[in-house]
């Protein structure tokens, strides 16, 4: 009986080194591969820890307009979906009270506007020390028209405000109706733009500001208004806290999110790293 020969394959050189060369390398890719989870990981946990919400009390008692609440919320809403500022997410809130226990646990308070009269001085929802020593702490307030004209240290006819703007005074200007206004430098500082942009008015003040560091964000650019050149929207400082009063909506129609965002967000802390990402 004959025995079939053995085939013997002859053993690539190349393929051998090859081989070993990989053996020798993996421990060191699995490493990598770990160090890269670990890497990814550590960064979650940082985008994590650099994520600031903002905490926003909106009132909603006697004398409100529906309508503003609402697209306010409506705003904030816009404003985290569309990831305006990075970094930020805001969280909103209603109360028909404005005391310390509403307050409690917020950052920014917004005053809307109004749909029964010009301010909420006379409002026994609203405990004003309160409201003061919310702000003088740290806090933010925005007051849109209605909430502006309180707001400031007098209005019309020397009628004496919260006086949370301290060195803001308000004047009627009672037009209604989408207007111009003109961005100022601080306002570009704040918004990142400048220019003209179209806005809702519905009565809100035009303002002016005396001494303190107090800073205007926009003016009246309507050619004829008697308030052409007058402050639209500025900001002050009452105590520890930043105070925002507008008397325009950017809230409504043609809305800006992004620009109510950014007043938030000055009103909250004017210092915030908004370059961070998440």
């Amino acid at each position: 009986m004959v025995k079939g020969k053995k085939t013997l394959r002859k053993r690539n050189p190349k393929d051998y080194f090859f081989k070993k060369k990989l053996m020798l390398m993996l421990p060191l890719i699995i490493i990598l591969i770990i160090a890269n989870l670990t890497f990814e990981q550590h960064d979650k946990n940082e985008e994590q820890i650099q994520l600031k919400t903002v905490r926003i009390l909106v009132y909603n008692g006697s004398g409100t307009s529906s309508n503003c609440i609402l697209q306010i919320e409506n705003c904030i809403e816009e404003s985290n979906s569309q990831n305006f500022i990075s970094g930020v997410k805001f969280t909103c809130n209603t109360s028909n009270r404005i005391n310390n226990q509403s307050l409690s646990g917020y950052d920014v308070l917004i005053m809307p506007g109004s749909s029964e009269g010009y301010d909420y001085l006379d409002n026994d929802d609203i405990e004003v020390d309160d409201l003061k020593s919310f702000i003088a702490s740290g806090k933010g307030f925005i007051g849109i028209c209605a909430g502006a004209y309180s707001g400031a240290e007098y209005y019309g006819n020397r009628i004496s405000g919260w006086g949370i703007a301290p060195h803001v005074i308000s004047y009627y200007s009672l037009e209604t109706g989408n207007l111009t206004i003109n961005i100022t430098e601080s306002g570009n500082q704040l918004w990142g733009y400048n220019g003209s942009k179209v806005i809702s008015h519905i009565n809100g003040p035009a303002m002016r500001t005396s001494g303190g560091q107090a800073v205007t964000f926009a003016v009246y650019g309507d050619e004829n208004t008697s308030y052409e050149g007058s402050a639209a929207v500025v900001g002050d400082y009452y105590g520890d806290g930043r105070t925002v009063l507008s008397g325009v909506h950017p809230e409504l129609e043609p809305q800006d999110s992004e620009m109510l965002a950014y007043l938030i967000l000055w009103a909250y802390n004017g210092t915030l790293n908004t370059n961070t990402t998440t």
